[in-house]
C-alpha cells in the first residue's frame, strides 16, 4: 500500500494566508482544501494510505511529509496571474526524477479531463512539467509534485475551480494519475 501525502495549498480556513484569491472572491485554499479532500477520498477508495496536511509553513509540510515517510508527495494550488491567463501548470524540481513521471502522468488524466484547458509547460525539454526550486519539491524525500490546477484569476476557470463538478474531476484526475504511477513504478 503506497502512502500518497496530499498538501493543500497555503492556510487552513485562509488565515493567514488564503493565497490567491478570484474575481468573484473565490480562495485558493478552500478550492485546495476541497480537491485534496476529494482526491483523498479516490486515494483511499484505491488502496492507498492518505495523509492531507494544510499549513502555512512550508517547512510543516515537509516534515510531516518525511516523517510520515511518504511514498509522494502532492502539493495542489490554482494558478492566479491576469484574467485572461489560462491553463494548467505541474511543477517538479530541478533534473531527471522519479517526480517526473507520475507528474506525467496526473497531467495526462487532467488534459483527459479538461481539454479546453493548455497545458503550461517547457516544452524544451520535451516534458510536461516545469521544473523549479519550489521549497516542498526539494524538501521532501519522495517524489513531490506541484499541481496548479487552473487560473483563479479567469473568470471562466474560476467557475470551474467553483463548482462541486470541476473540484471532482481535477480530484479524479489527481488521484487518477498518481494509481497509473504507483503500476508504473
Amino acid at each position: 500500500m503506497s502512502k500518497i501525502f496530499i498538501n493543500q495549498g497555503h492556510a487552513p480556513n485562509g488565515t493567514p494566508d488564503p493565497g490567491a484569491v478570484g474575481p468573484s472572491g473565490l480562495r485558493e485554499s478552500d478550492v485546495t482544501f476541497d480537491v485534496g479532500n476529494i482526491a483523498a477520498d479516490y486515494l483511499r477508495a484505491a488502496g492507498c494510505e492518505v495523509m492531507v496536511y494544510q499549513s502555512d509553513s512550508l517547512q510543516d509540510i515537509c516534515d510531516q511529509a518525511n516523517d510520515w515517510g511518504a511514498d509522494a508527495v502532492v502539493s495542489i494550488h490554482c494558478n492566479s496571474f491576469s484574467e485572461t491567463s489560462t491553463g494548467m501548470e505541474i511543477y517538479t524540481s530541478r533534473g531527471l526524477t522519479r517526480a517526473d513521471g507520475l507528474a506525467s502522468l496526473i497531467m495526462d488524466q487532467m488534459t483527459g479531463d479538461f481539454p479546453q484547458l493548455p497545458v503550461r509547460s517547457d516544452w524544451s525539454d520535451g516534458d510536461v512539467d516545469k521544473e523549479a526550486g519550489l521549497y516542498v519539491l526539494i524538501h521532501t524525500d519522495a517524489p513531490a509534485v506541484l499541481v496548479e490546477l487552473a487560473f483563479i484569476s479567469n473568470p471562466a476557470e474560476e467557475a470551474i475551480l467553483a463548482s462541486l463538478e470541476g473540484k471532482r474531476k481535477f480530484a479524479a484526475a489527481i488521484a487518477r494519475g498518481v494509481t497509473d504511477w504507483q503500476v508504473a513504478s
